[in-house]
């Protein structure tokens, strides 16, 4: 009886801490996150504002050399995807994985020559070749995830850009006024997505139609529900209909195809949660139940003596 009180106090004890554990890493997380989207957010003056949405913005240039001399699946156009616009993002990119590359390396060798010396000179230099070579491709699978995930934050934003260029037109703006307004505001709030609206802005400047400037914004962004505008953009030019009443009708299916992302998402979570709770749960409940039974035989079977 005195193990089964002991071991239940441990489990409660246990439990208790995980959970006091978690709830102030998940309460520092939220803190962190309301801190970065709020007060971290720089305000830039006009004259900024102005210059990066003018033609000599030298992100503008670099990006528009990258989309029209350098392929697809190149270094370049994955560090643009990924959201680095500088000129000089290849070659830091490059030094950053030779390195990273060269310290795999002699980290393995010095690891060898600590722990392990008896392995031969050969098999070493082939492990560590080995270990290397996986450290130089992870690299890139870290950069191509960077670039994952700024196409999903593009996705959440994507909702509240229509909303704001439906107010800018509601308010009596024109549709090239209201891009460049709500490009103004992405600017302050999450510059990485202003920069890509103002090349719209500089492409509508220059004299390319709306639809092909917004058909270009969906392929560097790579997203559907860009596509889907420029489409609707070019119908309601060559039919004649309200840019408005477009919007309109396309916010509204944002908002509601946002409802039903996330109500996929909390009905695919009890799936989701079954496996690690059957695999961390259940072993610990089904110790608790059988280690005191197998306490109880193990102490009878101690005190039985031979007839």
């Amino acid at each position: 009886m005195n193990e089964i009180l002991i071991l239940g106090a441990i489990f409660v004890a246990v439990l208790i801490v995980a959970f006091g554990i978690l709830s102030v890493v998940q309460s520092r997380r939220e803190l962190a996150k309301n801190l970065e989207g709020k007060g971290g957010i720089s305000r830039l003056s006009n004259e900024q504002l102005d210059e990066a949405l003018g033609s000599n913005n030298p992100r503008m240039h670099y990006y528009l050399s990258v989309a029209q001399n350098e392929d697809v699946n190149s270094i370049g156009s994955r560090l643009v995807q990924a959201g680095f616009l500088s000129p000089s993002a290849v070659w830091w990119f490059m030094i950053i994985r030779f390195l990273v590359t060269v310290a795999a390396l002699l980290l393995v060798q010095l690891l060898f020559l600590t722990f392990l010396p008896t392995v031969t000179t050969l098999a070493a230099m082939l492990t560590s070749t080995l270990i290397a070579g996986v450290t130089f491709i992870l690299v890139s699978a870290v950069l191509e995830a960077r670039g994952r995930k700024r196409k999903r934050e593009h996705k959440k934003l994507f909702p509240d850009l229509m909303d704001l260029l439906l107010v800018c037109i509601d308010a009596g703006l024109s549709i090239n006024a209201a891009i460049d307004r709500v490009t103004r505001e992405f600017l302050q709030t999450t510059p990485d997505f202003g920069v890509q609206l103002s090349i719209i802005s500089l492409e509508v400047r220059a004299g390319l139609p709306l639809h092909e400037a917004v058909s270009n914004f969906s392929r560097r962004i790579d997203l559907e529900e860009a596509r889907i505008l420029s489409v609707l953009f070019r119908q309601s030019e060559e039919l004649g209909s309200s840019v408005a009443n477009t919007l309109r009708s396309f916010s509204k299916e944002m908002r509601q195809l946002r409802i039903i992302r996330a109500e996929e998402k909390a009905n695919s979570l009890p799936v989701k949660m079954l496996f690690p709770m059957a695999l961390f749960i259940f072993p610990v409940n089904l110790i608790i139940v059988l280690v005191p039974i197998l306490l109880i035989i193990m102490a009878m079977l101690s005190q039985l003596k031979p007839g």
